[in-house]
């Protein structure tokens, strides 16, 4: 009921000011991941409207017709990826829900079925065994110290049993106890325990930083900021550049490969799984919640499996053949 009536009282609202509330009770629960695509929702909603200075009252917002609108502008005059476009989509929606309840007189429940907001599978591409060899061999390949410094990080998130990129960042100096690394994930807050292998310790005493005033392992995070979210907005430029410059730096190491910093995660997971490691092991270190996360950011690599079983197990058959085929002329 009290549901009911908050959605009667905010019947006139208007559009950037009702995101903002949820975005500052988001910021408040220190959910910054969805505090970042909230921003990023609304302030595109409001580039498709025409600016700042107009007015977005939520009932025109949410109508069948506006929704389509805006659909197709992102997709044909922004030309986003569908995955993007649904992001948009579901964070209106949920913006919607929460501010139409379910139950509610005015509630649509199909205001959303004619707009995008599936997830698109996509199988990401992982680095083969060579591919990822070269790089942590690359030694004779001329390129800039701070190239050297991108490749080390992406190099050492694939030794560290793929390791994300958001938490090689907030590594911290006293996570290095010994030999091991014990950390917190990022996303989870499950503590991992990290052996450090002997291919990482040059790459650690070459590229950590060496400072006294910074508590991170390495420079890739501002010591000074204080805010947590702020510290967040600095992770995500971070994020943004180190991946712009991987980029340039694989059409010299890999040309044709795209690579992001997500490859390194995604090649170790991979190779483990082709080499016959249980999903359990691999679930534990990738850090993940459940086996079942783990089977279903394995399953497109299943009938890659099988098709390479076939593609050997035909073979055999083949050569088989031939040699049954030679035994009959001889007789």
């Amino acid at each position: 009921m009290k549901r009911k009536k908050m959605a009667e009282d905010e019947g006139t609202a208007e559009l950037s000011c009702y995101m903002m509330k949820v975005i500052d009770d988001l910021m408040a629960g220190k959910k910054y991941p969805a505090v970042h695509t909230y921003i990023s929702t609304l302030r595109s909603f409001i580039r498709f409207s025409g600016g700042r200075d107009v007015k977005l009252p939520m009932q025109e917002v949410f109508t069948p017709g506006r929704l389509k609108e805006y659909e197709s502008w992102l997709m044909v005059q922004r030309k986003l990826s569908l995955n993007t476009v649904s992001t948009y989509m579901c964070t209106l929606q949920a913006v919607y829900n929460r501010w139409m309840p379910l139950g509610s007189g005015d509630y649509n429940p199909k205001l959303f079925d004619d707009v995008y907001t599936k997830v698109e599978s996509h199988i990401k591409r992982a680095l083969t065994e060579q591919q990822m060899k070269r790089l942590m061999y690359a030694e004779a390949v001329p390129i800039s110290e701070e190239q050297k410094r991108i490749l080390a990080y992406f190099v050492l998130m694939f030794l560290f049993r793929g390791m994300p990129f958001i938490d090689l960042a907030y590594l911290r100096k006293k996570d290095m106890k010994g030999d091991t690394i014990v950390y917190r994930r990022h996303k989870t807050g499950k503590q991992m325990t990290v052996h450090i292998p002997r291919e990482a310790i040059p790459l650690i005493n070459e590229f950590r930083d060496k400072t006294s005033q910074s508590p991170y392992l390495f420079p890739i995070l501002d010591a000074g900021v204080c805010s947590a979210w702020e510290l967040h907005r600095h992770y995500q430029d971070a994020l943004h550049r180190f991946n712009k410059s991987l980029g340039k730096l694989m059409c010299l190491l890999l040309p044709g490969f795209k690579v992001s910093s997500y490859t390194a995660r995604h090649t170790w997971a991979t190779l483990a799984f082709y080499m016959g490691i249980p999903v359990g092991i691999i679930c534990q270190s990738l850090g993940h919640s459940s086996v079942r996360v783990t089977e279903t950011y394995l399953k497109p690599f299943e009938n890659e499996r099988i098709d390479k079983a076939n593609r050997k197990l035909i073979s055999s058959v083949r050569k088989c053949k031939w040699e049954n085929t030679q035994s009959y002329n001889k007789l």
